[in-house]
């Protein structure tokens, strides 16, 4: 049985639904270089046989299986998520009908904003980690938010410099941020 560690800046996850893509199977041998971000989605399978940099985010998402291959590296200063959930084909969605997520500024000192735009009516999750995957913070996710766009302004000058992953998990979907405090 194959071991899989994971160091301060190496994170594997699995939760949550991502965008849909059409792709059923990827296999990944290109290198994330550093001061990239690079997302990849696959429907069924997704093997990766590559090198992310230090510096660098690579974000792997498939509706099976995310298998990493002999020469697979997240260097030591890179980010690294894998994302598995049941995920159906672009072809079938309507335009407007995924959850979108982005943040600004990013990188930033002491504040940021995330904005999100619910297709519809959905209940929401919204959770802060470290480069750990440790959970910083979390909402309660009880509340039913309407269709839109809705923004949350994090103050985070209490936390260190460094790298951390904000979800946005709906029934529907999830998107995960890399924020940047400098």
């Amino acid at each position: 049985m194959k071991r899989l560690l994971i160091a301060p800046t190496f994170l594997l996850a699995c939760a949550g639904a991502f965008a849909q893509v059409d792709v059923r199977t990827a296999n990944i041998t290109q290198s994330v270089l550093a001061g990239t971000v690079r997302e990849d989605r696959a429907v069924d399978n997704l093997t990766a046989a590559n090198v992310v940099e230090a510096r660098a985010t690579a974000h792997y998402m498939a509706g099976q299986s995310v298998t990493l291959q002999p020469g697979f590296v997240a260097q030591a200063g890179s980010v690294f998520l894998a994302t598995i959930h049941p995920t159906t084909s672009i072809l079938s969605a309507e335009p407007g009908t995924t959850l979108t997520v982005r943040a600004f500024p990013n990188p930033f000192e002491t504040t940021t904003t995330v904005e999100y735009n619910l297709p519809e009516s959905l209940r929401v999750t919204q959770t802060l980690m470290d480069a750990n995957g440790r959970m910083v913070r979390q909402s309660d996710g009880q509340a039913v938010e309407s269709a839109g766009t809705h923004r949350t302004l994090l103050d985070l000058s209490h936390l260190p410099v460094g790298v951390y992953l904000y979800q946005v998990e709906t029934g529907k979907g999830s998107q995960v941020l890399r924020l940047m405090k400098k």
